[in-house]
């Protein structure tokens, strides 16, 4: 088997992180797999002689990124991970997981199945944020989807779109989702965008709550440059990316979204089927002779 170096990376905050992962680093010490641990985990598990490193360093020393959490922890990994694209195993602890998709009752089986090289890798396409503002020009990422928001104030906001320079509408909406086809499953699916295969090189613009019925969700080619001027009467209007708030602007700010330079890249085991995923997550119906 090949030797390889594992990074974790978890949710502190989920219990089942602290029931599940001292057995699991026990088994690695005893299968002779070496790994470095995030250094916020010292203060939930006990970690004798165990090499540790802040969670942003992780990814320089490991050939793999273990993801202990949900999809909010996967994403916030990917993040960390940003260029150096170290490939990433997502570990559910939750109850709900796209991103996140191995069980804690699969998990040796899975490194075991690692070890052996018994995986593919696929490139997930991330988001780049860009604001030329005061008092300096801000950048930032997204795997799933970067959302401009009116915030608390309760009036709509005005989100002046255009595509590679090309003008192509004024929303009236509470803001707009702009995703990747692995962020077609969160936010902008809720607000009825469409399901896009996550291989599929593809940029999601999805109006939140528009004021008109005729304002639709628009799927335009993952090369395309995204530009959203915001006018808002209560000055000021807020940025996220994968949920996570990156800034508050003024109104009249313009955001450029755009293909990041790098991808995420994401373990897959065999038997993965992203239309199984699609089929279990969204409770659709199973084949009418399936029991």
């Amino acid at each position: 088997m090949k030797t390889i170096r594992l990074g974790i990376i978890a949710n502190i905050g989920k219990s089942r992180v602290v029931e599940v992962l001292p057995e699991f680093l026990k088994w690695l010490n005893s299968e002779n797999i070496p790994f470095v641990v995030a250094s916020d985990l010292t203060g939930v598990i006990e970690l004798k002689d165990q090499d540790t490193l802040p969670s942003e360093r992780v990814p320089d020393e490991a050939d793999f990124i273990l993801s202990f959490g949900g999809d909010g922890t996967f994403l916030r990994t990917a993040r960390i991970i940003s260029s150096r694209q170290v490939p990433i195993i997502g570990i559910n602890m939750g109850r709900f997981g796209y991103l996140a998709e191995v069980g804690v009752a699969q998990l040796r089986e899975r490194i075991r199945e690692l070890l052996a090289g018994d995986y593919r890798l696929q490139e997930r396409t991330m988001l780049e944020g860009t604001v030329d503002a005061a008092p300096a020009r801000q950048t930032f990422f997204g795997l799933n989807d970067i959302v401009i928001e009116k915030g608390g104030f309760p009036r709509t906001i005005r989100l002046e779109t255009s595509i590679d320079g090309v003008y192509l509408n004024t929303f009236n909406a509470d803001g707009l989702i702009v995703s990747t086809p692995t962020g077609s499953t969160g936010y902008s699916l809720s607000v009825g965008g469409p399901i896009i295969e996550p291989n599929v090189n593809a940029i999601i613009i999805t109006p939140i709550s528009p004021h008109m019925l005729a304002n639709r969700p628009l799927v335009v080619d993952g090369n395309r440059t995204v530009e959203v001027t915001t006018h808002t009467e209560a000055d000021q209007f807020q940025i996220t990316a994968d949920g996570q708030r990156a800034l508050i602007l003024k109104s009249g700010d313009k955001v450029t979204i755009k293909r990041a330079p790098y991808k995420t890249r994401i373990v897959l085991f065999s038997g993965h089927s992203f239309y199984a995923l699609l089929r279990n997550k969204l409770n659709w119906r199973h084949q009418l002779n399936e029991k």
